[in-house]
């Protein structure tokens, strides 16, 4: 929360406008989300076993941002989209077919972070990201074992998610294009900080995800 207060100050108070450069860009990347579970132990276990994969999301989330930049740091804020999934085992309905489920959540963002040059090429980059959940979705795949032909349907997911969440944000970053518009690479982890499931739950989801971020800045 005290990083949040700084960042505040920093882009309200008229003394920090009064120096730094402007600055700003876009970023877009895929990634591989999963789930982890607290509370009671029998539930956490269940789900732990039933979702065991990574559910992936192609070039599907990234922001639009602006930044204060200084000679070593930075602080940005921006506006943007991010797709976060739980994807099960396959789990078999019949002797001649199993199915897996995949659970997708759409979110509006509002990132917020700081961006800490730590050599000519290489960054590290902290902050949190508000969520604003729009969507949930059911896509289940089914396969049939003995030919590999598999199809897919999609339905609204009618559990009850909270509606506003918070992610930490942590990446390495490497600029590999430093000129008037710079290029960089970096690998990021988020973490949700409040569970998925809204209401009295025996035990709740924590979505984390890994993904490859590319940003294009002036």
């Amino acid at each position: 929360m005290r990083f949040l207060f700084v960042l505040v100050f920093c882009f309200s108070t008229s003394n920090v406008f009064a120096w730094g450069k402007l600055g700003g860009g876009v970023r877009f990347s895929p990634n591989l989300s999963f789930v982890s579970f607290k509370g009671d132990e029998l539930t956490v276990k269940i789900n732990e076993d039933l979702f065991k994969s990574f559910a992936h999301s192609i070039l599907i989330n990234g922001d639009f941002f602006i930044e204060r930049k200084f000679r070593f740091v930075a602080f940005g804020t921006g506006l943007g989209y991010r797709r976060l999934s739980e994807q099960t085992e396959k789990i078999f309905t019949n002797m001649m077919e199993e199915k897996s489920l995949f659970y997708q959540h759409d979110y509006g963002t509002i990132p917020m972070y700081m961006r800490l040059k730590i050599s000519k090429r290489f960054f590290l980059r902290t902050g949190i990201t508000s969520l604003v959940n729009l969507r949930n979705t059911i896509t289940t795949v089914f396969t049939e074992p003995n030919s590999g032909i598999s199809y897919t349907t999609e339905s609204s997911d009618p559990t009850k998610y909270t509606l506003f969440n918070f992610s930490g944000d942590l990446g390495v970053g490497y600029t590999f294009l430093d000129k008037k518009i710079a290029m960089d690479v970096e690998p990021l982890f988020t973490k949700n900080l409040i569970g998925l499931f809204r209401g009295d739950v025996d035990a709740n989801a924590f979505q984390s995800s890994f993904g490859v971020l590319m940003t294009i800045r002036y």
